[in-house]
């Protein structure tokens, strides 16, 4: 198998979504091609695996091969037996009506803008910026969106749009940290008491390039100092998103059976986009690695 090189990317956004390892098996790669595989996550942010053929367990030991052992997942040692075997991992999530038409979507909280840290928050000796990579197989997915658009998940460039604020505001944000709040647990209601202690800075320096981007974590989060004002804190986030959203281009991910996603939330925000689970099935599998670099 030859390595990763320039000749053997695929470009659909300046700098997210570049399709690496075409004609490669994931359980099968060199040594290089590991290495060369996460240079090219860390320079770019989100990367492309087409034309996989994984079970979920070998999805995880590739986690494990090339980032490490400190994987957040679905936690369940209990086999559904609704669903294939080849389906379930003890760190795989399943993410869509894996058990067929009419299923409730596991994952719609997931179509609200976002960065994705799970378990970082509460674990000891991880900071936020720690480097946490989610990967998403699309074993099976839409024809289409709930719009009839092209089934796709969108992402943001957050070291672009840092760039492209104005340096009065970059200095302004520098001064400011917030409370990160997954957006999974405040949809749930235990908003107040789920605030854990660790906070972030909204203007982030990545652990590997050394580039700085913007880390908002979700409309969930509270800056410091105003965890007594909620509307207040809603209101600054939304005001800074939107400055966000107006300022830096989107990259949308068109699904094809096989592909794999994987996008380090260092350096993107993203959010799925709806789909009729009467009329498609969806089967995702989703892992969560902090990379042990």
């Amino acid at each position: 198998m030859t390595p990763i090189t320039q000749d053997k990317l695929i470009q659909h956004h300046p700098r997210l979504g570049v399709e690496v390892l075409q004609g490669c098996n994931l359980t099968c790669l060199t040594d290089i091609q590991l290495r060369e595989f996460k240079e090219s996550l860390w320079e770019h942010g989100v990367v492309v695996v087409r034309q996989q053929h994984l079970s979920a367990k070998q999805l995880e030991e590739f986690a494990r091969q090339t980032f490490g052992n400190l994987m957040f997942g679905g936690y369940s040692k209990t086999l559904d037996p609704d669903i294939s075997p080849d389906l379930q991992s003890q760190h795989v999530s399943i993410l869509g009506n894996p058990k067929g038409l009419g299923q409730e979507p596991v994952g719609k909280y997931a179509c609200e803008w976002h960065h994705d840290k799970d378990r970082i928050p509460r674990i000891e000796g991880l900071d936020m910026n720690a480097l946490y990579v989610v990967m998403l197989y699309g074993v099976e997915m839409p024809g289409e969106d709930i719009d009839g658009q092209p089934h796709t998940t969108e992402f943001l460039d957050m070291l672009e749009a840092y760039n492209n604020l104005d340096p009065q505001h970059q200095q302004q944000l520098e001064q400011i940290s917030m409370y990160h709040m997954p957006p999974i647990f405040s949809k749930q209601g235990d908003v107040a008491a789920d605030i854990p202690m660790k906070v972030h800075p909204i203007v982030s320096t990545h652990k590997v390039t050394g580039k700085k981007g913007l880390y908002l974590g979700s409309d969930t989060a509270i800056p410091v100092g105003m965890e007594d004002r909620p509307e207040e804190a809603k209101h600054f986030w939304l005001d800074l998103f939107q400055t966000v959203l107006d300022s830096t281009p989107v990259y949308s991910h068109v699904w094809h059976p096989g592909d794999i996603v994987f996008w380090d939330n260092s350096q993107v925000m993203h959010r799925g986009i709806p789909y009729d689970a009467t009329k498609y099935q969806r089967i995702a599998l989703r892992l969560g690695v902090v990379d042990n670099q």
